[in-house]
C-alpha cells in the first residue's frame, strides 16, 4: 500500500474520531441535561406543572385564641371575605392596571394602597397573594358579578382576627396587619398580604398565635377550569393547624374597672396592677387607647394619622418619667439602711431650706417638727432635703436598683424602657461635669436626672409590701395549656423596724395625708402621692402608687396622669375607683353575686 493510500485513511480516521468525540460530547450535554432538569430541578419543574394543571388556594390558619385569667375571650377569630390575587395570570403592568381600575370602583379603601399592592405582585408566582382583607358582602358581590372583568382575582373566606371588647387592653394585646416589605425581609416564611402581629402580646407570640396554613390544590383543564368534581383526585386538602392559645394574667373585671378610670379621668394617664406576691399583672392600660379591630379592614389615611396624633400606641405603663414624691420611701430606706438617719429622728420642716445661696423650697410654708412617718406622709421636701445631705447618690442608686428601677421589670412585652438612676460617674460620662451637692437634694425628693416606669414603681412598692423579695412582673400565664413558669422573686433583706418605718408612712399619708382622698372606709390602703415637676415645663405629673389591704397586700397600684397635676387629686381618684373594684366597695347584692 503507497503512502497517499495510507495517509488517505489516516485523514479518514481523524475525521471519524473528531466526528465521534463531537457526538460523544453532544450526548454528554444533553445526558447532563437531562440529569440537572429530572435530578437537580424535579422538585421545581414539577411544581410548575403542577402549577399549570393546577389552581391552589392558601387556607389561612386560624390565629390561637388569647383568654384573660379567668378564661374570658379577649382575642378571637371570625369568618371574613378577601380579595386574592394570582399574579402569575398577570403579563403585564397593563393587565394588573386595568384590574386596579374595576376594583378600586367596588372596594372603599385606600386606592393608594390598593394600586401599590396590585402593582407589587411578585411577577410568575403561582401561589395566590391576598391584597385587600375583610371586605363587605356587598363588595364580594359585586366583584363576583364583575368575575369575567378581573382575571387573576378572586374572593375567598379567611378567619380574620377580632376584639369583641374592642379597645379593651389593647397595649397588652395589640394588633395584627398586613406585614410590610421591612418585615418580609426578615421573615421570608411569610408572604405579601399575610396578617402578622404588629404591636403587644400579638406580635411578641406571633409565631406561636398564628399556626400553620394549608391549602387546597383543586385539578383544572387547559382552559383554567375545574375538572370533574366527582374524580376523587381532582381537589386535594391539607389541612391547616390553627395557632396555640395564650392565657394572660389580665382580670377582665379589674381591667375594664383601670379603663373606665382613666377615661373617667379625662388625662392622658396608663395605670398598673399587680399581685405584689406573684408578680402577676392584673390589669394594664395607657389612655387614649385604640381599638385593634380597625386593622383588620383598609385603613384609611385620616384613621391613621388621628390615632398617631393622640398617640395612642404609647404605652405609657412601659415609658420612663421624673417620678417626684412617690420615690421618697426609697431615699428613706436608703438612709435608714445606710444609718445615716435614726428611725426615731425628727425633722424641722418650713417653706424652704438654703444651699449656699440656692433655695429648695417645700411645696408649704407650713412648719413644724415632724417624725420620718409624718415627713414621708406629708411629703415635707424640706424633711428629705436634711436627708439627701446625709447620703451620697450611689447610697439610693445601690437601693434603687435592688428594688427594681433603672431596669426592666420582666413584663413580656416590647418597648419597655429602663429609665436612669443617675450617680457621679453617670453625670462625668454623660454630661462631662461633676456632681453637685445640689443635685443629691433634687435626686432625694424623686427629681433630678431621675426617670422611672410605672412599672418599675409598681416592683418598688410591692417589694416594700412584701418585705422580702421584689416580684418579676409576668403577663403570661399559659400557653396552650402548658402553664408557664414565671421567675423566681428577687430576696431582699430589709431591717423590719425599717421597713416599718416606711409602711406607718405610706399608711399615714393614706390615713390623714397628701393621698386622704383615697381613702376607702374598712379598707387599710398604704400608698404615697406624687407631683413631679417636668424639665422645661410648669406642670407636673400626677403620680400615686399604693397598696392593699396593708396589713396583708393582695394588689398594687400605681397611677400617672401626664402634666395633670398634683397626685393625690388626679392619679389618687383614679387608684381609688380600681380599689373600690377590686374589693366590691359599694356593690349591691345581685352586682356581687355576678362577681
Amino acid at each position: 500500500m503507497n503512502s497517499s493510500i495510507i495517509e488517505e485513511v489516516r485523514k479518514k480516521d481523524y475525521k471519524t474520531s473528531i466526528f465521534k468525540i463531537i457526538i460523544a460530547a453532544f450526548c454528554l450535554v444533553i445526558i447532563g441535561r437531562l440529569f440537572y432538569l429530572q435530578i437537580f430541578n424535579y422538585k421545581n419543574f414539577s411544581r410548575r406543572a403542577q402549577y399549570s394543571t393546577s389552581k391552589i388556594s392558601v387556607l389561612i390558619a386560624p390565629r390561637g385564641t388569647i383568654y384573660d385569667r379567668n378564661e374570658n375571650i379577649l382575642a378571637t377569630n371570625k369568618q371574613a371575605i378577601s380579595v386574592i390575587a394570582y399574579p402569575d395570570k398577570f403579563k403585564t403592568r397593563d393587565e394588573k392596571l386595568k384590574v386596579y381600575n374595576i376594583l378600586s370602583r367596588i372596594i372603599k379603601s385606600d386606592n393608594i394602597k390598593l394600586k401599590e399592592r396590585i402593582l407589587k405582585l411578585p411577577e410568575n408566582a403561582p401561589l395566590p397573594v391576598r391584597i385587600v382583607n375583610n371586605i363587605s358582602v356587598q363588595e364580594a358581590s359585586q366583584i363576583v358579578e364583575k368575575q369575567y372583568l378581573l382575571p387573576g382575582i378572586n374572593i375567598q373566606e379567611d378567619p380574620i382576627r377580632y376584639y369583641p371588647n374592642k379597645a379593651f387592653a389593647a397595649h397588652t394585646l395589640g394588633y395584627i396587619s398586613e406585614i410590610d416589605e421591612d418585615e418580609l425581609e426578615t421573615r421570608p416564611e411569610r408572604r405579601l398580604g399575610d396578617l402578622v402581629g404588629k404591636y403587644g402580646v400579638e406580635k411578641l407570640f406571633d409565631g406561636i398565635l398564628r399556626g400553620s396554613d394549608g391549602k387546597t390544590i383543586a385539578e383544572i383543564d387547559r382552559y383554567g377550569n375545574p375538572v370533574n368534581p366527582n374524580y376523587k383526585h381532582s381537589v386535594i386538602h391539607y389541612n391547616s393547624i390553627p395557632g396555640k392559645d395564650i392565657q394572660l394574667t389580665i382580670d377582665l373585671n379589674i381591667q375594664k374597672s383601670v379603663e373606665k378610670a382613666l377615661r373617667e379621668s379625662r388625662t392622658t394617664s396608663c395605670a398598673i396592677v399587680v399581685n405584689p406576691k406573684t408578680g402577676e399583672v392584673l390589669a394594664l392600660a395607657s389612655y387614649p387607647d385604640f381599638d385593634p379591630n380597625v386593622f383588620t379592614t383598609p385603613l384609611s389615611t385620616a384613621t391613621w394619622n388621628s390615632l398617631l396624633s393622640k398617640k395612642a400606641f404609647l404605652n405609657r405603663a412601659l415609658l420612663s418619667y421624673v417620678p417626684g414624691s412617690i420615690w421618697k420611701p426609697i431615699t428613706l430606706l436608703s438612709a435608714l439602711e445606710s444609718k445615716k438617719v435614726k428611725p426615731s429622728e425628727r425633722f424641722k420642716v418650713s417653706g424652704a431650706i438654703y444651699l449656699g445661696n440656692t433655695r429648695f423650697g417645700d411645696w408649704t410654708d407650713k412648719t413644724g417638727i415632724y417624725s420620718l412617718q409624718e415627713s414621708l406622709a406629708w411629703s415635707r421636701d424640706t424633711a428629705f432635703y436634711q436627708i439627701g445631705q446625709r447620703i451620697t447618690p450611689e447610697q439610693i442608686k445601690k437601693w434603687a436598683i435592688k428594688l427594681g428601677a433603672g431596669r426592666h421589670s420582666g413584663i413580656e412585652l416590647l418597648g419597655e424602657e429602663k429609665g436612669i438612676v443617675p450617680d457621679q460617674q453617670w453625670k462625668k460620662t454623660t454630661y462631662k461635669e461633676p456632681w453637685y451637692p445640689g443635685n443629691t437634694l433634687h435626686y432625694a425628693i424623686g427629681q433630678s436626672f431621675l426617670l422611672v416606669t410605672p412599672a418599675q414603681i409598681a416592683r418598688i412598692y410591692s417589694a416594700i409590701a412584701n418585705g422580702d423579695s421584689v416580684p418579676v412582673l409576668h403577663i403570661i400565664k399559659k400557653i396552650h395549656n402548658k402553664q408557664v413558669i414565671p421567675q423566681a422573686n428577687e430576696k431582699l433583706e430589709l431591717d423590719e423596724n425599717y421597713l416599718k418605718v416606711i409602711r406607718e408612712g405610706l399608711e399615714m399619708c393614706i390615713e390623714k395625708g397628701t393621698g386622704v382622698g383615697s381613702k376607702i372606709e374598712g379598707i387599710r390602703i398604704a400608698g404615697k402621692t406624687g407631683s413631679a415637676e417636668v424639665p422645661g415645663s410648669n406642670k407636673t405629673h400626677s403620680w400615686f402608687a399604693a397598696y392593699a389591704p396593708a396589713e396583708s397586700p393582695e394588689i398594687v397600684i400605681v397611677a400617672l396622669a401626664e402634666k395633670a397635676g398634683h397626685g393625690g387629686t388626679i392619679a389618687g381618684p383614679i387608684a381609688k375607683k380600681i380599689f373600690e373594684e377590686y374589693f366590691h366597695v359599694n356593690k349591691t347584692q345581685e352586682e356581687l353575686a355576678k362577681v
